[in-house]
């Protein structure tokens, strides 16, 4: 018995001293990985470190759907596996098996994850077409709160008279001169490209003024009515929700507007 305290009495200053002797995580613990890097365990960092950039660049590139939350929040997962490794092997004596965890979940949703999800959803808030389901738009919702969309910019309409046309492009802003002459339209005098009547038997001649707190936009129909002979379309400035400025889904047509 003596002997075995002895042991234990021994033991103890050298796993202290030991956790010591590491240089502390501190705000290292922000990359998963980094602090077991830095004392030599090169092999966990790599897994935690691997398994988190993995799983954050295939859930980014997926966002807007089910799946890339899912994939995010594995990475989340990791992050916290991570940050409770660092905890464990600082901390004498321990914490126990469910206080890291907890303290490493909260932390990090309230003080990292939280507020970067909130301003991906201003940024890049992933919307629908809301008929067809198939298509989706990255939107910025913040882009037009201090000045009006400006010509040949995306924007994605809140609701219209017409609910199959989410998205589209500004062709003309309030106060700009449209006209129609020989088979053309100009605006301010530049020829835009697209038809402004969904008429089989436009007029020859047309000239107007876009009126105040309106744009006029050239949609995208949805999906399912691709086949609607697609017309330009008079919008009140506060049905304009955002700026469209990627395709985020199919997956397969990705692309940014321009």
């Amino acid at each position: 018995m003596h002997s075995v305290g002895q042991r234990a009495g021994q033991l103890g200053p050298r796993l202290t001293a030991n956790a010591c002797e590491r240089p502390r995580a501190g705000l290292r613990i922000l990359i998963p990985g980094y602090p077991q890097w830095l004392w030599r365990q090169r092999e966990r960092a790599a897994v935690l470190f691997g398994s988190f950039a993995v799983a954050l660049g295939v859930g980014a590139f997926s966002w807007g759907t089910w799946t890339g939350l899912a994939i995010l929040a594995f990475a989340f997962g990791a992050h916290v596996f991570s940050v409770v490794d660092v905890v464990r092997q600082t901390a004498f004596p321990g914490f126990g098996r469910w206080a890291p965890m907890i303290s490493a979940s909260g932390g990090l949703a309230l003080g990292v994850y939280v507020p970067t999800l909130f301003l991906a959803t201003l940024v890049a808030w992933p919307a629908m077409d809301g008929i067809s389901g198939p298509e989706g738009y990255l939107v910025n919702c913040c882009a037009f709160r201090t000045r009006p969309p400006d010509r040949g910019e995306w924007v994605w309409l809140r609701s219209s008279s017409e609910p199959d046309l989410k998205v589209g492009r500004v062709v003309a802003a309030a106060g700009e001169e449209v006209e129609w002459v020989k088979h053309q339209c100009h605006v301010q005098g530049s020829r835009t490209p697209g038809m402004p009547f969904r008429s089989a038997t436009p007029p020859k001649e047309l000239s107007y003024v876009v009126p105040d707190g309106h744009l006029l936009v050239d949609p995208i129909p949805a999906f399912r009515r691709r086949s609607v002979t697609k017309g330009l379309v008079l919008i009140p400035r506060d049905q304009i929700a955002g700026r469209a400025w990627a395709k985020m889904y199919p997956l397969w047509e990705r692309r940014l507007l321009h």
